[in-house]
C-alpha cells in the first residue's frame, strides 16, 4: 500500500510539473557580466507582421525568462538582450530544437552585446538647418540595411534601433540632393549616453526647416533643449541687468541728495527756486498735543482684560510646546546631488535622491524610487540615467506612459527644473 501511495505521488508531481512547464514556458539565460539587463522577444506571426513581447527587466548574470507572451504559432523567434549601463543590445535566434531542450539554456557573453539601441541621425544641409523630409538608408557592421524616413514633425531626425556598432554606411534621399557628405560613419560601442547621435551633411538644393542647429553635434543634439537653455540664460542676465540699473540709480541719488545737503539746499529751498508754490503754514498755531498713553496694570492682561493670578498666567495664557507644522511646507534640508522633488500626488514633498548610473522608478519595492501606494504607476515604470553630469529618463514600456514637462515620452534629456509625471505623483528634477 505504501509503495502504491509513494508511485501516486511522484506521478502527480510529475503530471504537476509537466502542465506547469506548459503553462509557463521559459528559457534560461547565462551572463558573461552581472548587472541591470531588460529583454524581450520578436517573432512573425501567422500574417506575417513581425511582433514583440513586453520587455521585462532583471538584475544579476542569470535569468529565467518567462516566454508566456510568445505563441507558440509564432515564427523567427529572436531574443533580444539590453544592458541598462551601456545601452547596447544582444539578439539571438532561438531555433525549433533549442525549445526541446529541457530546460532550454542560452549563454550570451560581453561580445554579443554589439548592436546600439538607438541610433539618431540628423539630416542637415550646408548651412547647418535639418532638413525638411528625407528618406535614410543605413547598413551597419554586420550587414543588416535599416530604412527610416524623415517627415517635418521629426526636425531632421531619422530614427534606428539596434544597429550593429562599428563601421556604417548612410545614404540620403531627397528631393535636390546631390550627395550625401557623411556616407560612412562609425558608431562606438563604448559611449558616454545611452543612445547614440550624429549629423549627416547632405549637399544640394532641399528644403530645409528654420530651425536654429549647431552642426557637427556628435551626441543627440537638441534643437528645443538648446533654446529652453537659452532662455533661461537670457532672462537670468535681464534679472541681473535689472538690478544692476536700480543699484545705479539709488547711487546716484544719494550722491545728488549728499551735494545738495553739504551745500545747505532743502528740497522746499529747490522747489521755490524753480517756482513750484508751497502752501503756507502758520507758526503761530501749535500743534495739537497728543493724548496721553493710558497707564497700563501690570495685574491686569492687556489681551484678554483678565486679572492675572500669582504665576501671572491669565484666560488666554497657552502651554508651552512645539508649533504644529506648516501645511505644506517643504523640507530646508534634503539629500545633495541629482533627486526627485515630489510636487503633487501622494508623494508631494518627498525628495528621492538618485544615484549614479541607472534608477529604476516604479511601484514595486525593489526600485531605486519604490512608488508603492501609487497604483497608477507600474511595477517597473521609468529608468532614470546619471552619467557624468549628463540626465535622462527612458519609458520601460509602462502603462499610463511617462510624461516630462506635459509631453509624453520614451526617452528624454533632462534638466534641472524640468517636471516627472510618472503614474498620478509630479516631480521636479533638482541637481
Amino acid at each position: 500500500m505504501r509503495r502504491v501511495l509513494s508511485i501516486a505521488v511522484l506521478v502527480v508531481c510529475w503530471i504537476y510539473l509537466g502542465v506547469a512547464a506548459i503553462a509557463e514556458p521559459s528559457i534560461e539565460l547565462g551572463l558573461e557580466e552581472k548587472g541591470a539587463y531588460v529583454y524581450w522577444f520578436t517573432y512573425t506571426d501567422p500574417t506575417g507582421v513581425e511582433r514583440s513581447s513586453k520587455p521585462e527587466r532583471f538584475m544579476g548574470s542569470d535569468a529565467k525568462l518567462s516566454m508566456s507572451d510568445v505563441p507558440a504559432s509564432g515564427k523567427d523567434l529572436r531574443l533580444h538582450v539590453m544592458s541598462v549601463r551601456t545601452g547596447n543590445a544582444a539578439a539571438k535566434v532561438i531555433k525549433p530544437e533549442l525549445l526541446e531542450a529541457k530546460p532550454p539554456k542560452i549563454e550570451l557573453e560581453e561580445k554579443d552585446f554589439q548592436y546600439v539601441g538607438l541610433v539618431r541621425l540628423r539630416v542637415v544641409a550646408s548651412d547647418g538647418k535639418p532638413v525638411e523630409s528625407a528618406v535614410v538608408r543605413v547598413e551597419d557592421a554586420d550587414g543588416t540595411k535599416h530604412e527610416s524616413s524623415i517627415t517635418p514633425v521629426d526636425e531632421g531626425v531619422a530614427v534606428f534601433r539596434n544597429v550593429a556598432a562599428g563601421q556604417t554606411s548612410v545614404k540620403v534621399v531627397a528631393e535636390g540632393l546631390t550627395k550625401t557628405s557623411d556616407s560612412d560613419i562609425d558608431i562606438p560601442a563604448e559611449r558616454d549616453s545611452l543612445a547614440f547621435g550624429r549629423d549627416i551633411k547632405v549637399l544640394g538644393d532641399v528644403n530645409t526647416l528654420q530651425i536654429a542647429s549647431a552642426p557637427g553635434t556628435d551626441d543627440d543634439a537638441r534643437p528645443k533643449e538648446s533654446s529652453r537653455k537659452e532662455r533661461r540664460s537670457s532672462s537670468g542676465t535681464n534679472i541681473l541687468s535689472a538690478i544692476a540699473g536700480l543699484i545705479f540709480v539709488a547711487v546716484v541719488i544719494a550722491v545728488i541728495y549728499a551735494l545738495l545737503k553739504s551745500k545747505g539746499v532743502t528740497a522746499k529751498g529747490a522747489l521755490e527756486k524753480m517756482g513750484v508754490a508751497l502752501p503756507e503754514t502758520d507758526s503761530s498755531v501749535s500743534p495739537a498735543p497728543q493724548n496721553a498713553a493710558p497707564a497700563i496694570d501690570p495685574n491686569v492682561c492687556q489681551f484678554c482684560g483678565q486679572q492675572k493670578d500669582a504665576n501671572g498666567s491669565c484666560g488666554c495664557t497657552v502651554t508651552p510646546g512645539a508649533a504644529p507644522p506648516v501645511l505644506g511646507a517643504t523640507p530646508v534640508t534634503g539629500p545633495s546631488g541629482p533627486r526627485l522633488i515630489g510636487t503633487q500626488g501622494t508623494f508631494a514633498a518627498q525628495i528621492f535622491p538618485l544615484i549614479e548610473g541607472a534608477s529604476i522608478v516604479g511601484r514595486e519595492a525593489s526600485c531605486n524610487v519604490a512608488l508603492l501606494n501609487d497604483a497608477t504607476a507600474s511595477r517597473r515604470h521609468a529608468t532614470i540615467n546619471v552619467n557624468a553630469g549628463q540626465y535622462s529618463i527612458t519609458d520601460m514600456g509602462s502603462s499610463n506612459g511617462t510624461m516630462v514637462n506635459g509631453a509624453r515620452v520614451t526617452e528624454q534629456a533632462l534638466v534641472p527644473g524640468d517636471e516627472i509625471q510618472i503614474g498620478g505623483t509630479k516631480f521636479r528634477f533638482e541637481v
